[in-house]
């Protein structure tokens, strides 16, 4: 799997492309990391506006992860990486859009791009949440 991260500034120019890619991931493990590795860039709190396709991520982002670390559900997937991603978002101020996907969004179609680049690249490291 592969996941990108396309951060701009207020003028909508390109500050950095982030991306990478992994085996023995999931889709939404790959979204999620997109969204991780982005509020780790910013080193000091800042207002952030997360644009994704992923409802899962959206949904998330906006209480449902926040709830489920609350109330230690244990049954939900990915925990490892929602922790750390309700951490960051107590630093800085986001604001969440959801987008579909494959609509011809200039900047979601290059994050695509970039997550099906990242995917193919050799000597992926492996997902750290799977059990050899």
């Amino acid at each position: 799997g592969g996941w990108a991260s396309i951060i701009l500034d207020e003028n909508e120019q390109v500050i950095p492309k982030l991306y990478q890619g992994k085996t023995h991931t999931t889709n939404n493990r790959m979204e999620l990391t997109a969204v991780l590795e982005t509020l780790k860039y910013f080193k000091e709190p800042t207002d952030i506006t997360i644009v994704s396709d992923s409802q899962y991520v959206i949904g998330g982002i906006n209480g449902s992860a926040k709830k489920w670390i609350e109330d230690s559900d244990l049954t939900k997937k990915n925990l490892d990486l929602w922790f750390q991603v309700v951490e960051l978002l107590e630093k800085h101020k986001v604001t969440t859009i959801w987008t579909k996907g494959h609509i011809g969004n200039k900047w979601n179609e290059e994050a695509d791009r970039l997550c099906v680049f990242a995917a193919q690249c050799y000597n992926l490291e492996r997902d750290v949440w799977t059990i050899e």
